[in-house]
């Protein structure tokens, strides 16, 4: 369906995408972006924008199956309230943002228009995108960031420069890591000459941990200024646990009408994203010996040696194909899961807790590669441990040299499909 809309200055349509607009005359603004006459902009399926025309316009829009052009009652939408504040920010000179917010707030809209304003004011920026469940400029389960050189509304339009992977979906217990990862991009892209950096992060709000995670982050990267989107009561913890920062916590109005998104579609986004950067797939043979490996539990311990293995196998009653020990634990790499009562009479004989790690879990688990210079090249999906010969084999879209391997908490199907976590690691 094609429509034709005249538009007088001021006035604000709603769009419900999948859309495609063009501007045949005049000027309108979309998240804090510009678009004259001629330049066009597209609308995801799972998204909707307020249209502002700053002079007599005609915006012609084909819409998709489900799309939609509404007229938003007054106050309903929020894009003045929002260019308000991010412009008198910028004009403060406070140019490193943080967005907090619940999730489905529109924190990732509201970061699209601070890049997308600091562009105008002529700025170098960039972007880090801290939400490891929804991530939309790098890879689920990753921090990534980006420099961003023309306007966006979508930061799945960006391609990541950088990803640290955290290999979980969900933040809780990966603080530490994902601290350490946004303080080291927001220090790459300043490297790389970013002005602005805008931070996006995770729709985890309650309690403590989850504020003040996210308070340290400000702390080690300089943030100068942080907006809270829609909740009266995160705003009141924020403003304190944030208190000194110098542009201070701004609250910002929710969109009164937004697309939130079901489990289904929130799985369908991270699949998306998972293929952008699991494609194309070569297959590459890794020697356990040559390479660091991190994110495991066998890999951490001191490899036991056959004749005990084969001894936990007669207790546990399950072939066991290696084992390794720390100081407290035992990790016994079987195929299959003995019973509770055999698991019990292991952790009696050895005084050691007994943890087990089947082996056909390690099948489609999600990691991370690194390369001789320790920067993470690419993801990879682990097909197959091979404890006798020593061989990982993955597949993944690096080619070049492996000097690390970082394995994940999440496991793929052959479609993308993540089909489940184990509690502590893969292997």
């Amino acid at each position: 369906m094609r429509m034709r809309l005249y538009m007088e200055p001021g006035r604000i349509v709603r769009i419900v995408g999948p859309a495609r607009a063009r501007v045949a005359s005049g000027q309108v603004m979309v998240l804090g972006a510009i678009f004259g006459a001629g330049a066009e902009f597209s609308i995801h399926s799972y998204r909707s924008y307020g249209v502002k025309a700053l002079d007599d316009s005609i915006v012609e829009v084909e819409l998709g199956a489900g799309a939609a052009v509404e007229s938003p009652q007054p106050g309903e939408e929020v894009l003045d309230a929002w260019v308000s504040a991010v412009d008198s920010t910028l004009r403060r000179g406070c140019k490193r943002v943080m967005v907090l917010g619940p999730t489905d707030a529109g924190k990732s809209s509201l970061t699209a228009l601070v890049v997308n304003r600091a562009l105008l004011y002529g700025f170098r920026v960039g972007v880090v995108d801290a939400d490891v469940g929804q991530a939309d400029v790098g890879p689920p389960a990753s921090v990534s960031a980006a420099l961003v050189d023309k306007p966006i509304l979508w930061l799945r339009e960006l391609r990541a420069d950088h990803i640290r992977f955290i290999g979980n979906i969900t933040p809780q217990r990966s603080e530490r890591r994902i601290v350490a990862a946004v303080v080291e991009l927001v220090h790459r892209l300043l490297s790389r000459g970013a002005e602005v950096i805008a931070i996006d992060t995770d729709g985890w709000v309650q309690g403590l941990n989850s504020i003040e995670y996210k308070a340290e982050i400000a702390r080690y990267t300089g943030v100068s200024a942080v907006f809270v989107i829609g909740d009266q009561k995160l705003y009141a913890m924020v403003r304190h646990v944030f208190a000194g920062i110098p542009c201070g916590v701004t609250l910002l109005p929710m969109p009164s009408v937004r697309r939130e998104r079901d489990r289904v579609e929130r799985r369908s986004l991270r699949r998306e994203a998972y293929r952008r950067y699991l494609e194309p797939l070569y297959e590459r043979m890794i020697y356990i010996d040559s390479v660091s490996i991190m994110g495991s539990c066998f890999f951490s311990g001191e490899r036991l040696p056959p004749q005990q293995a084969a001894r936990l196998a007669q207790i546990l009653q399950v072939p066991v194909i290696a084992a390794s020990e720390t100081y407290d634990t035992v990790y016994v790499v079987t195929n299959g899961q003995p019973n509770p009562q055999n698991l019990e009479k292991a952790s009696q004989t050895l005084q050691k807790q007994v943890y087990i790690l089947d082996i056909n879990l390690a099948v489609n688990a999600l990691a991370s590669l690194v390369g001789s210079d320790g920067e993470e090249k690419g993801l990879a999906i682990v097909k197959e441990i091979d404890f006798a010969s020593g061989v990982i084999r993955v597949l993944t879209p690096y080619r070049g040299e492996v000097k690390g391997l970082i394995l994940g908490n999440i496991r793929l199907s052959e479609e993308l499909e993540e089909t489940g976590r184990p509690l502590r690691c893969v292997i």
